[in-house]
């Protein structure tokens, strides 16, 4: 088990290595965000001085480092469009992020779980064909094109929901949460179904192959 485990946190700390260095790289071809940043009337010694300023004036290799070397000590950089603490924002937004995910998978194991019991132990019948055709659709749809007819039937065209936002929240452990209020979950629902289709389809087949098995 502990060879297991060790396995595992290795190949998640090298995924991450990975990802991380693809990403980099890929902003790092996008092109020079200080043209983005400073203002086109700006001189050249001003643009010297903030690329001097933000460590771009330094090789990709060193640049890299850099970055590295401050995320592992919790230091992401500054926002260069709110112009506050990277962390600080993540923080800020963990909140909302974590409801809307934690939301999103109860639904899918509270739809997904049942429909894949009965299509398991109802094997070959037009309900279980149907549920199985279902889960496959739902893994087929793209999820931001499942988002925008959410958003045009319910939020526009019925206007049952709103369609952003997140509504009246509640304090809770120093945090902000929709969940805690009514018109919270009104504001939730619409995310949180969109984002629970795909689980959905994932659970059914899940319970479905552990059912059949």
């Amino acid at each position: 088990m502990i060879v297991y485990l060790a396995g595992r946190i290795f190949q998640a700390a090298l995924t991450i290595a990975v990802m991380s260095f693809l990403v980099f790289a890929g902003v790092f071809m996008l092109g020079d965000p200080v043209a983005v940043l400073i203002s086109p009337e700006a001189s050249q010694d001003d643009i010297a001085r903030l690329r001097q300023d933000l460590g771009l004036d330094l090789p990709f290799h060193q640049q890299y480092l850099r970055f590295v070397s401050a995320a592992l000590g919790g230091d992401l950089g500054v926002s260069f469009a709110y112009g506050v603490s990277a962390i600080d924002l993540v923080l800020e937004r963990f909140p909302a992020t974590f409801e809307l995910a934690a939301t999103g998978m109860l639904l899918a194991v509270l739809l997904g779980a049942p429909l894949g019991l009965y299509a398991g132990l109802r094997h070959g019948t037009i309900g279980s064909q149907a549920i199985m055709a279902l889960s496959t659709v739902g893994f087929s749809i793209p999820i931001f094109w499942v988002a925008l007819m959410m958003i045009f039937v319910f939020a526009i065209g019925l206007g049952w929901l709103p369609p952003s936002g997140r509504g009246e929240t509640r304090m809770l452990f120093g945090a902000e949460f929709s969940v805690l209020t009514a018109d919270g979950w009104r504001y939730l629902a619409l995310p949180a179904l969109t984002l629970a289709i795909f689980k959905v389809s994932l659970v059914i087949r899940l319970t479905y192959a552990g059912t059949r098995e």
